[in-house]
């Protein structure tokens, strides 16, 4: 198989778990950051901000793929190898992302919420 063509695949592999992980995890954590920050701008710009970490890391991964594979074979486990490094990079980016967010979590200041009765 053309080496060129084993690079764009497992690049595309990772482009598309990255999208649908991001994708799952967007709509949790906007509403988290629309908590912490206060104001539905900063908490767009916080999402766009984690959104972008959390694809490129893997992508930057991805980039550093130099295919050896002989045959089909070989290239499976090759690109699976591939696959779990990139997705690993997905974590360590989740990761600092959930560490800075549970930082500003114990330091923003917060109204007290007051009880409607």
């Amino acid at each position: 198989m053309n080496t060129i063509l084993l690079f764009f695949i497992q690049a595309a592999l990772t482009l598309g778990i990255a999208f649908l992980l991001v994708g799952y995890f967007r709509p949790h954590l906007h509403k988290v950051l629309i908590d912490l920050c206060g104001t539905e701008e900063r908490a767009r710009f916080w999402t766009a901000f984690s959104n972008i970490l959390l694809i490129s890391m893997p992508m930057i991964l991805a980039l550093n793929y130099q295919p050896e594979a002989r045959n089909t074979e070989e290239f499976f486990f090759e690109v699976a190898g591939k696959l779990s490094g990139n997705l690993a990079g997905f974590l360590f980016a989740l990761i600092a992302v959930g560490l800075i967010i549970s930082f500003f979590a114990l330091v923003a200041p917060r109204s007290p919420k007051v009880e409607s009765k």
